[in-house]
């Protein structure tokens, strides 16, 4: 789940390592943290859920369920 209108101004570097980098999100090629989060879900094959602030279990703009 992520919410809808939150951005983290952080950048996945490496899949591997989970390394992150700040960046300006003025640059055009930068997205930001929940972006690239929900990416690699759906590359996964995980299926994400775009939710208002109200309805987040979460005050950080991310949360999981677990299905195994």
């Amino acid at each position: 789940m992520v919410e809808a209108d939150k951005i983290i101004a952080i950048r996945i570097t490496n899949l591997v390592t989970g390394n992150t980098q700040n960046k300006d999100l003025d640059n055009p090629i930068v997205d930001d943290l929940l972006d690239d989060m929900g990416e690699l879900v759906i590359k996964m094959g995980g299926e994400v859920m775009v939710l208002p602030d109200d309805k987040m279990p979460s005050d950080t703009g991310l949360a999981a369920i677990y299905r195994y």
